[in-house]
C-alpha cells in the first residue's frame, strides 16, 4: 500500500528518513502552500467553520441536559444536594450480568446507572434551573441554537455573505477595549 505524498513535494516522497514524516506533519495546515487557495478564502473558511464548531459544542450541551432531565435525578438532587448523588444517565446494557447490576445500582436509582461527577448539576442550579422542565427547555433552546449556528455557517459560506480579507484584518473595529494612542 503505496501512499500518496502531496505533489508539491514529491522530491520528499522519496526521501528514507524520518524528515518526510515531521515535513508532512508540520505542513498539514499550511493551506495556501499546497491547496492553492487564498488569503481571503482561507479566513472565510476558517470564519464559517467556527460556526460549525459552535453547533457541535451546542448539541453535545443540549444532549447532556436532555438526558439528565430523562433519566437522571435532578429535582431531587435540587431538594437535598448533600445526600442525593447526582445521576447522569441509566446504564441499558443486555450484557450486564447480576453482580455488575448490583455494582452501578447506587444513589438511590432502582437499576444501574452512572454518577455525574461532572458537576454540571452544580452549574444549572447555579444559573437557576430548578426542575426537569427547566432541563428540556434548556436542551431546546440549545438544540435550536445549534440549527442556527448551522444555519449561519452556511449562509457565511455564500457568496454574497463572505467576509472580505479588510472585515478580518480590521482589528480595531472587532476589539471592545480601546487603548490609549502610545504617542501621547
Amino acid at each position: 500500500m503505496a501512499l500518496r505524498f502531496p505533489r508539491f513535494s514529491q522530491g520528499l516522497a522519496q526521501d528514507p528518513t524520518t524528515r518526510r514524516i515531521w515535513f508532512g506533519i508540520a505542513t498539514a495546515h499550511d493551506f495556501e502552500s499546497h491547496d492553492d487557495i487564498t488569503e481571503e478564502r482561507l479566513y472565510q473558511n476558517i470564519f464559517a467553520s467556527h460556526f460549525g464548531q459552535l453547533a457541535i459544542i451546542f448539541l453535545w450541551t443540549s444532549g447532556n441536559l436532555f438526558h439528565v432531565a430523562w433519566q437522571g435525578n435532578f429535582e431531587s438532587w435540587v431538594q437535598d444536594p448533600l445526600h442525593v448523588r447526582p445521576i447522569a444517565h441509566a446504564i441499558w446494557d443486555p450484557h450486564f450480568g447480576q453482580p455488575a447490576v448490583e455494582a452501578f445500582t447506587r444513589g438511590g436509582a432502582l437499576g444501574p446507572v452512572n454518577i455525574a461527577y461532572s458537576g454540571v448539576y452544580q452549574w444549572w442550579y447555579t444559573i437557576g434551573l430548578r426542575t426537569n422542565e427547566d432541563l428540556y427547555t434548556g436542551a431546546l433552546f440549545l438544540l435550536f441554537l445549534s440549527v442556527i449556528s448551522l444555519l449561519a455557517g452556511w449562509l457565511h459560506l455564500q457568496p454574497k455573505w463572505k467576509p472580505s480579507v479588510s472585515w478580518f484584518k480590521n482589528a480595531e473595529s472587532a476589539s471592545i477595549i480601546t487603548y490609549p494612542d502610545s504617542s501621547e
